[in-house]
């Protein structure tokens, strides 16, 4: 008895799906009024229209049509609660006729389209690629360009195999929201390549290549396990946790960072001196602030302008020391302090690296000089030091 009513009510919701249809809640045929007062504003690959709507509250939304140059037809809807709908994800900048309806909440179209015509600004790939500025440096190359309009997408960066004449995808960077972006693609071996550079933003638009044939510098990390603390005594370098000390900044672990104790003299600027163990020619750096939690992130004693001077004798007087390069962190955003993007958490996890002008010199002993903080404090806080370079003959 219960296995034959378990099946009648299996064939009732069974008939009961079948006949579910997908229809408009609203049964009414009459025809929505056409927009007015329709206003094109062009914006780099998109445009937005605004308008009036009709007086008619049986008005759902607005309708855009029109075609890619492929000859695809695009639908766009905007909600009436909008007096504009918003096209984007436009590389060229031809003329093109859009068809503007207003639809009614039984889906019924105005009777004549509105028909107007756009022309989208030349692309945010296509303005980053114009801007883009490729350079070799050390163990890979470096990339700069402008993102006024703060758009999302993809570089990626190419090299051709020797042997076989391939492109070979090497690295892709994302960018989402920085205004100026610098950063550089690494691992790449001292040997002259033909590079290939291009952008992909996510409505699938590939930006012209960049070709360059570059040298990459030859460079290899200073090991850390010679580094030690110089101890100078002007140096500061007193922990606020006696577990964490300076040399926890070259220490092989994500948690061993390093903050100084606040005190009463302490002030910026102030620096601490570290003995690398051997002589080397400098190529670049990355410095890796706190990231466990966002008070540390561009934020209180992170190093925000510092100084990197190099020296072979460990001395306290900075006559007998070389100022090799004077650095800013830079906050992809540009937010105000508290605030952070994506972009602004990708490079505090990554660390930020730094190049150092070419010089003959080399150095065993660097000290690291903090003239500002993020967050104005004197207590120093980072979480790892790394130095690229070449061994002194």
């Amino acid at each position: 008895m219960k296995r034959r009513i378990l099946f009648f009510f299996t064939i009732l919701l069974f008939v009961g799906c079948k006949e579910s249809q997908h229809t408009p809640m609203v049964h009414d045929g009459s025809v929505p009024g056409s927009l007015s007062n329709i206003k094109v504003e062009n914006m780099p690959g998109a445009a937005k229209i605004s308008y009036t709507l009709p007086d008619d509250p049986n008005v759902l939304y607005v309708q855009a049509e029109y075609s890619l140059l492929s000859g695809e037809t695009k639908v766009v809807k905007s909600s009436v609660s909008k007096n504009y709908v918003l096209l984007e994800g436009f590389y060229s900048t031809t003329e093109r006729p859009v068809k503007l309806f207003a639809v009614s909440r039984s889906e019924v179209p105005s009777d004549a389209p509105s028909v107007i015509t756009i022309k989208p600004l030349t692309s945010p790939i296509e303005n980053a690629r114009a801007t883009l500025e490729v350079f070799e440096t050390f163990g890979g190359l470096g990339l700069k360009f402008l993102n006024e309009t703060q758009a999302s997408y993809i570089i990626y960066t190419l090299y051709k195999d020797t042997e076989t004449g391939n492109w070979i995808e090497h690295d892709r960077f994302y960018v989402s929201d920085a205004r100026e972006v610098k950063f550089a693609v690494r691992g790449l071996a001292a040997e002259t390549k033909d590079f290939g550079i291009y952008f992909v933003d996510k409505w699938k638009n590939h930006s012209d290549t960049l070709f360059r044939t570059l040298t990459p510098l030859y460079e290899e990390e200073m090991d850390k396990s010679l580094f030690a603390n110089a101890m100078l005594f002007d140096d500061y370098y007193t922990p606020r946790y006696a577990a964490y000390p300076l040399s926890m900044l070259w220490t092989p672990g994500g948690t061993t960072y390093f903050l100084m104790q606040p005190a009463p003299e302490l002030t910026l600027p102030n620096w601490f001196t570290i003995d690398l163990g051997r002589a080397y020619k400098f190529g670049r750096m990355r410095v890796n602030q706190l990231s466990h939690s966002d008070t540390w992130q561009f934020a209180s004693g992170s190093p925000r302008v510092f100084e990197i001077w190099g020296s072979n004798v460990k001395s306290t007087n900075w006559d007998d020391w070389t100022l090799m390069g004077t650095f800013e962190s830079i906050k992809p955003s540009g937010e105000p302090l508290g605030t952070l993007t994506a972009d602004d958490r990708a490079l505090n996890a990554r660390g930020e690296d730094f190049d150092f002008e070419p010089m003959d010199e080399s150095f065993r002993y660097v000290r690291f000089k903090t003239k500002e903080t993020w967050g104005g404090n004197p207590d120093v806080t980072l979480l790892e030091l790394t130095f690229w370079g070449q061994i002194a003959n």
